[in-house]
Parts: structure tokens; C-alpha cells; sequence
């Protein structure tokens, strides 16, 4: 019964939040005209990431052979830092090679709206992003603690730790291992998947449906970018927790016409977690 009291009770507090929210207009979206961008870039930005990180990165990986099955059995830690920071430098050049190539105007356009180009604007966006974090942490919380109690009642499966969580428990056991995990959690992922899936993906779909479909679907599309079958019915709550975040990611890049704004909810969501892991966690 301890997660469905604590779910209660954080739906409770998500509700509050979410109709303080609703009198001071936080839903409102700004006046901003639309933008002519090339299609092009977003969709093979998109497609290019899912490749590497599902198909060329792994291969990359295993042609190491005997090294991993030899760091698997003596050095897990450093094994998953390995794969994570194989994934990096495939990823991070990926990016920059099509930073290189795309048009200015595409290339601004999916930061900030031009008419935001101000740094006013982006501390703005960092600021509202990071305030953000109280109206999502109870919501996401809540449906978190709801979806395994009724699937810990239904099946009597008991949740089982993230991968991200396991990996980052075990790079404790070294200051050069934690660095890596936290340069990786707390920096790359929240600005290198929010440039992906709401910067490319989000944009391209906007672009061929509209605004509420568009925030729906990349939102599911992100949460099942992190299904893993070694969860098992523990992604029921993974999936569905981080389709609520990516729907007030998305929501915070459509508001501000922004990354900044959703990379700073993404990075505070993700260093409220690593503290509550490193710390508080037995």
C-alpha cells in the first residue's frame, strides 16, 4: 500500500501545483510567428540518432570481443562507462557533423525563435525550465507509484532499479567511473535528447500534423526510446513516468520556442534523481 498512499498523495500535490499553475497562465502559449525551416534536417537528425545508438554504436562495441566479456565479469562499472561513452563520441560527432551542415536559419530556429535571440531570453528559459520541475516531479511521481502498485497487485512483480540507476550505483565505487556517469546524465543526455526529440523529432512532426498530436506522439516516441527488456514489467512505470515528463518538455519548448527551457527541466529532473540515488538511497 506504500506506493499507491504515496502516489495519492503526490497526485494530490500535482493537482494543487497544476491549478496554481492554471491562475498564473503558465499554460499559455507566447505570440510568436511560425518559422520556414527545411524539413529535411530535423527527420535525418532523428533517423541518423536511432541508428547510432541502436545499431552502429552497439556494433562498434561488440567488435571488441573478449575485452567485454572480461570487463562484464571483473569490472561492470567500467564496462557500462565503456558503452556509454562509446555511444557519446558516436553520437556527439554525429551532431556536430549536422550542425555543420544545416542552414543558419534551421539551425537557429531549432535552439530559440530568432525573435528570442537575446540572453535575457535564455536565462529566461533556464529559469521557468527549472521552476517547471515543481509542477512535473509530483505528476511524474505520482504516476510512477500508481503504475507499480496496480502492476505489483495484477502481477506481483516487484519493480527492479533503471538501468541508468544500476549503472550510476555501480560507477560509485570510482571518482573517474562517477564523473564520467554524471558528465552523461546530469550534461549530454537532457541537451543532446532534447535536441533530438523535441528540437529534431518534435518539429518535423509539428510540421506534417499539428501542435497536440505532434506533443503527443514524440512524447511516446521519447519514453519508448528508453524501453529496456532486462526492466521487464518495470518499464510499465518507466515508460508511462517518462511520457508525462516529455509531455511538459515539449509543452516548455512550444511555450518558450526554446531548448533552454526543456534542457533545464531535463537537467534539474535528472540531478533531483542523481542526488536522491547517491545520498539518500540505501
Amino acid at each position: 500500500m506504500g506506493h499507491l498512499t504515496l502516489g495519492l498523495f503526490l497526485a494530490i500535490v500535482a493537482a494543487g501545483f497544476l491549478w496554481v499553475a492554471l491562475s498564473f497562465h503558465f499554460f499559455r502559449l507566447k505570440s510568436l510567428p511560425p518559422l520556414k525551416m527545411s524539413l529535411r534536417y530535423p527527420l535525418v537528425g532523428v533517423v541518423g540518432y536511432l541508428l547510432l545508438f541502436f545499431i552502429i554504436a552497439p556494433i562498434s562495441v561488440r567488435l571488441m570481443g573478449n575485452v567485454l566479456q572480461e570487463l562484464a565479469h571483473h569490472r561492470p562499472a567500467l564496462l557500462m562507462t565503456l558503452l556509454q561513452t562509446v555511444s557519446l563520441c558516436w553520437v556527439i560527432g554525429y551532431l556536430l557533423i549536422l550542425w555543420l551542415i544545416q542552414d543558419k536559419e534551421t539551425r537557429l530556429a531549432l535552439w530559440i525563435h530568432p525573435q528570442r535571440k537575446h540572453l535575457v531570453c535564455v536565462l529566461e528559459d533556464f529559469g521557468l525550465g527549472i521552476l517547471t520541475w515543481v509542477l512535473a516531479f509530483p505528476l511524474v511521481g505520482a504516476v510512477s507509484q500508481i503504475i507499480e502498485f496496480l502492476t505489483h497487485v495484477l502481477t506481483g512483480f516487484v519493480p527492479v532499479d533503471q538501468l541508468a540507476v544500476r549503472y550510476l550505483k555501480l560507477a560509485k565505487e570510482s571518482p573517474f567511473l562517477l564523473a564520467i556517469a554524471l558528465f552523461a546524465i546530469l550534461i549530454a543526455a537532457p541537451v543532446i535528447e532534447e535536441l533530438v526529440f523535441r528540437g529534431f523529432l518534435y518539429t518535423y512532426l509539428k510540421k506534417r500534423l499539428s501542435l497536440l498530436p505532434a506533443l503527443v506522439l514524440s512524447a511516446a516516441i521519447f519514453a519508448l526510446f528508453h524501453f529496456s527488456p532486462q526492466q521487464g514489467l518495470s518499464n510499465f512505470s518507466l515508460l508511462v513516468s517518462l511520457f508525462t515528463l516529455a509531455l511538459f518538455l515539449g509543452f516548455l519548448y512550444e511555450r518558450q520556442r526554446s531548448l533552454f527551457a526543456p534542457i533545464a527541466l531535463h537537467m534539474t529532473f535528472n540531478s533531483i534523481s542523481v542526488i536522491r540515488i547517491l545520498w539518500f538511497n540505501q
